[in-house]
């Protein structure tokens, strides 16, 4: 709990101050700092340049990766079509989130920095293969929306641009037009198109329902009466995020191999070869 305490706020003085950026962060590329189109371009570049190794090497990584690429690309399609209110924002709001993203990735894999909980038990499973594919897109879909969203739109306001509920809702369209199941389904998981998903056309309910509760830990941090209020909103939503990790990680966890259960000869065989042995201790004890 320490642990967790003293991640958070460091999370939070971090956004606040603005020290938690870094130079390589696409969100302080010129483009994306004004909302320009062009920065969604930039970070569909840099989710291909990821994504493309994930793929060659058929690591379970690549699950999210891809979803949240063509998710991206998406956005870049329907950006003046779908009638967001600020596509600025909306723009430097899609930079943002995927920093987040990229910097919890890189620091697991590095094994540098920090990583929040929830992408720690995302990144976990995908290493181990130890859910299906439609738990590996669940857990990163839960990681990215419940714990790093609130977040993002914090920060966004605290830097002047905050993103209104109006575009934060009506992104759930975009969403809706996402459909990637089967190329994951190619590529990755031949049964992860067998369910339903959260954040696809299957199961939108359950990702609105996400970032429903999204914006309101974000109002709720924007609108605590100090560090102390907002530092113990940080812990909750770290809570949050590391219990629906943990309840889908049972939901989607491989089924345990069977264990293979020797016929009752070969039992009645070993009872007699262990007690054979126990006899010929107790001989050699008595005869010393």
């Amino acid at each position: 709990m320490k642990k967790l305490l003293a991640g958070t706020a460091a999370l939070l003085l971090s956004v606040q101050s603005s020290a938690l950026a870094i130079s390589q962060r696409l969100s302080d590329t010129a483009v994306c700092q004004e909302g320009k189109p062009e920065c969604l371009e930039l970070v569909i570049q840099e989710m291909e340049r990821r994504y493309e190794p994930l793929e060659a090497l058929g690591d379970r990584d690549g699950i999210f990766a891809l979803s949240y690429l063509r998710t991206t690309e998406k956005l870049q399609q329907l950006l003046d079509t779908v009638g967001f209110e600020n596509p600025q924002s909306v723009v430097k709001e899609d930079a943002l989130f995927a920093d987040y993203y990229f910097e919890a990735y890189d620091n697991y894999h590095l094994g540098t920095g920090n990583v929040p909980t929830a992408w720690q038990i995302a990144f976990d499973t995908a290493e181990n293969q130890s859910v299906t594919g439609t738990g590996d897109l669940s857990l990163g879909s839960s990681a990215h929306i419940l714990r790093d969203l609130p977040f993002v739109l914090y920060e966004l306001d605290q830097k002047g641009t905050p993103i209104s509920i109006a575009d934060h809702d009506l992104f759930n369209q975009v969403l809706l037009q996402v459909d990637v199941l089967g190329e994951l389904a190619q590529k990755f998981d031949s049964t992860i198109d067998d369910n339903d998903l959260p954040g696809t056309s299957d199961d939108l309910e359950v990702v609105a329902l996400w970032r429903e509760l999204t914006w309101q830990n974000y109002v709720r941090l924007r609108d605590a009466p100090d560090d102390i209020s907002r530092q113990q909103l940080a812990t909750e939503i770290e809570g949050l995020s590391i219990a629906t990790a943990t309840s889908l990680f049972e939901t989607f966890r491989n089924p345990t191999p069977p264990v293979s259960v020797p016929e009752p000869s070969y039992m009645l065989f070993l009872f007699c070869v262990g007690a054979y042995g126990v006899i010929l201790r107790f001989k050699k004890i008595k005869d010393d």
